[in-house]
């Protein structure tokens, strides 16, 4: 079973055209694909590159019937905004299936559907929230229209520029947060069953979480992370929601920068120590960002 490259982040939004809007005024981010419509989701959404990371901007299609019967539509009445999933490109999805599957996870195709039989290599296959604390999504990359649209794979891709043209000095996604209730389940699950490289254990004072962190693919680092005391966003977020994937942290090039940047821009920084920015989620449509020079002990990237 091979995971590669990160495919995207979904940031669920009841206002999809507010949500792209405000990426690009924000961030400057660049097209991937343009807002669209799925029938087979009931969605709305579209894809957008920040530095190496993809952030699929999605909303249920509300003025579609049916749409609150779909998973994203109850995903949606159930937690609001919010991130939702991860998603991979993988070589072999029938593998993944086979993985998953014999150890009792949960697997669909689009729309929900319950893959009870080996699909296709070339299938988009998703896991059962519940089974994989977040949503997991895997997609064949190779021979797929993805590999003639997605900007990071063309060679002129500069990621590069939101560290030397962007005032917020962004230089990549740090790592990704999953909250659980059982980090030792969390960490056999992810490195056991899905393939994953545990690089560093430890815990945060400033997000009040004990955390490992597992390099999942070719560059993506997950933090399994639960939380350790009651009044953080983290903990907060557990308690109202329990196991879900909870925010997403880039690594910017230094910490004044970003903040003077990220408040000139009406995002809130609610906590900071002398590495971390932890800014406020109802200013950043509902999630919660950090923003960090720290970076993962054993990170391969660096």
């Amino acid at each position: 079973m091979t995971i590669g490259k990160l495919f995207h982040l979904i940031h669920m939004t009841g206002d999809v055209t507010a949500l792209e809007a405000w990426y690009h005024d924000v961030f400057s981010v660049r097209d991937f694909i343009e807002h669209n419509y799925m029938p087979g989701e009931k969605r709305d959404a579209s894809l957008v590159v920040l530095g190496d990371c993809v952030i699929e901007p999605l909303a249920p299609a509300f003025r579609v019937d049916g749409w609150d019967a779909m998973p994203l539509g109850r995903f949606y009445q159930r937690f609001g905004p919010h991130w939702h999933s991860i998603a991979w490109y993988a070589d072999d999805a029938t593998e993944i299936w086979r993985r998953c599957t014999d150890s009792g996870i949960r697997v669909y195709t689009e729309g929900g559907v319950p893959a009870r039989t080996a699909p296709p290599a070339s299938s988009a296959i998703t896991t059962h929230p519940r089974d994989t604390i977040s949503q997991l999504e895997f997609i064949r990359l190779d021979g797929s229209r993805l590999a003639e649209l997605d900007p990071r794979l063309r060679p002129d891709w500069d990621p590069d520029w939101w560290v030397t043209s962007h005032p917020l000095g962004l230089r990549r996604l740090a790592y990704t947060t999953v909250l659980t209730r059982d980090l030792d389940r969390a960490k056999r699950l992810y490195t056991g069953v899905l393939g994953g490289t545990l690089l560093h254990e430890g815990t945060s004072e400033l997000a009040g979480t004990a955390s490992a962190y597992v390099l999942m693919g070719e560059q993506t680092i997950v933090e399994l992370a639960r939380p350790t005391r009651d009044d953080t966003i983290a903990a907060r977020d557990h308690a109202a929601n329990g196991e879900i994937h909870h925010a997403v942290t880039f690594t910017v090039a230094d910490l004044e920068r970003a903040e003077d940047y990220l408040t000139s821009a009406g995002i809130k920084v609610l906590e900071r120590d002398d590495r971390t920015l932890i800014t406020d989620p109802a200013t950043t449509h509902g999630v919660p960002f950090r923003w960090t020079t720290w970076a993962v002990p054993g990170d391969p990237r660096d």
